[in-house]
């Protein structure tokens, strides 16, 4: 019996209503105001375009040819030169090799190209891989039927295939999805096991290749050195095949659902082993850079080279918008690619291909309300006031809570920043108490305007006021009755 994510992908038509819906802002044009993109845009060109649940994209070598598997039409699409042009199949379900224009695919997924140019499709809902080449469309290995068998091209089986990525042999790699493994595809069509144990359920356990488990994988991405990442979709993390062995990449374990079997996914950004996700799932590789559709989190993350997890685009709930880069609305995107500078992204729910400019070696994290009241778990409210900063609860005492006046709250400096790990210090020539914290510093002193005052002799700041004199951001939950910031640091 399939699970939850698989029955997503095939369960299209009835989740996104519409299979038509249309893309129609203006071609994609270059912004220079922020290296990071500050604008992001549906992709379309001068004509309609109309896309039926996009989900894998890949790069076609030597060219900026994007390729587009659309699953819900079942057809294999290309983006070039602001034109979509068909690559392969009918408009509908089937399994048909031939010409590509009359071959026909099972809600497909996932795509990827080799070296010499021919585009590998997971299609998934037959349970093969297929290769295009030179016109023309066949099966490179599965027998069409579910199952689990290595072996030659044509008795070969897999359980609804997803990501795909290729190695600098062009042997394919393939994200066996229900069978909760990693398969290589050698060129001839030989299938092995790659790494992860077989079974009717996933799990998880790091350790040698032909021990380690995985929770129905999904997205794949070579580094340059030849390392695979995956995104261990049922587990909430990203995995790492280094060698002879599996890893942890980012995420950590969370509590298992009983009936699905699924890690609890959440959201958390910060240090990678510490970060959460919520079905991660198409991956893209450059710079040593790891940007990751993060799908039922709504959000595109990334995975910087200090080890840093960060939002990249996305709010959080799923929606459909455009434009700046923190009001950007997602639902369900599947697939990344990065093509000449942009970062283009299969908003799946929604029927488009979004994109963005996306400077890998300038990355900012995306700072919004959203993120910051995502990345805590607010208590139920009461009396007082709960303050959160950088994700952790402010432990506050009865003489240092926080205070409401003027229809505004008062924050207590030297327990708000001492809990951050600041150094705080009185100058006494400019009667300002100076707080630091590495190369970031703010100083603060009472003003008429009442944004830091003197009551019972403790120092209070208000909290809508820190945003404005230093990088701190700030919302208030009024639910939970709780002030949330962020320092940006």
């Amino acid at each position: 019996m399939k699970k939850e994510l698989i029955s997503i992908v095939c369960g299209f038509m009835v989740i996104s209503g519409s299979l038509s819906s249309i893309v129609t802002a203006e071609a994609v044009q270059t912004t220079s105001s922020n290296v990071q993109g500050s604008i992001v845009q549906n992709v379309s060109s001068n004509a309609v375009l109309s896309l039926k649940q996009p989900w894998g994209l890949t790069t076609v070598p030597g060219s900026n040819d994007l390729i587009i598997v659309q699953s819900g039409s079942g057809t294999i699409s290309k983006w070039s030169n602001g034109e979509l042009q068909t690559v392969a199949g009918q408009g509908a379900e089937g399994y048909i090799d031939d010409k590509s224009a009359k071959a026909l695919f099972n809600h497909p997924t996932y795509t990827a190209a080799d070296s010499k140019g021919n585009i590998y499709i997971s299609d998934t809902d037959n349970h093969v891989i297929r290769k295009i080449k030179n016109g023309e469309v066949y099966t490179l290995a599965g027998t069409g039927v579910a199952g689990y068998k290595d072996g030659q091209r044509n008795e070969a089986q897999f359980n609804s295939p997803g990501g795909l990525a290729v190695d600098s042999n062009n042997n394919v790699y393939v994200a066996d999805t229900l069978n909760h493994v990693i398969r290589k595809v050698t060129s001839e069509g030989i299938v092995t096991t790659f790494a992860g144990q077989q079974g009717n359920n996933g799990a998880y356990l790091d350790g040698a290749v032909g021990s380690a488990k995985f929770n129905e994988p999904v997205g794949l991405v070579f580094d340059e050195t030849g390392n695979l990442y995956v995104a261990d979709s049922g587990n909430q993390m990203i995995r790492l095949i280094k060698g002879s062995k599996v890893e942890t990449f980012a995420g950590k374990a969370t509590s298992i659902d009983p009936v699905t079997g699924y890690m609890a996914g959440g959201f958390q950004n910060g240090d990678r082993l510490s970060a959460l996700f919520n079905r991660p799932r198409g991956l893209a590789y450059a710079d040593k850079v790891l940007l990751i559709a993060d799908s039922l989190n709504h959000r595109v993350r990334a995975i910087q080279k200090d080890g840093k997890v960060i939002t990249v685009a996305g709010q959080g709930t799923s929606g459909d918008q455009v434009g700046a880069l923190d009001k950007v609305m997602f639902n369900q995107p599947s697939g990344v690619a990065l093509v000449s500078g942009k970062l283009y992204v299969s908003d799946t729910l929604n029927n488009k291909l979004k994109v963005l400019n996306l400077d890998l070696q300038a990355l900012k994290p995306l700072r919004s309300e959203a993120d910051l009241l995502d990345a805590v778990s607010l208590l139920p409210a009461g009396k007082n006031i709960q303050v959160w900063l950088d994700g952790v609860q402010v432990k506050l005492n009865t003489t240092t809570l926080p205070l409401e006046q003027f229809d505004r709250i008062y924050l207590p400096v030297r327990a708000l920043f001492g809990s951050w790990g600041a150094d705080i210090r009185w100058n006494t020539t400019s009667k300002e108490t100076v707080i630091s914290k590495g190369e970031w510093t703010l100083s603060l002193k009472p003003d008429v305007s009442f944004n830091v005052q003197i009551i019972k002799g403790t120092l209070y700041v208000a909290a809508d006021y820190l945003p404005t004199v230093s990088s701190f951001m700030q919302v208030y939950d009024e639910d939970s009755h709780a002030i949330v910031l962020g320092s940006g640091q």
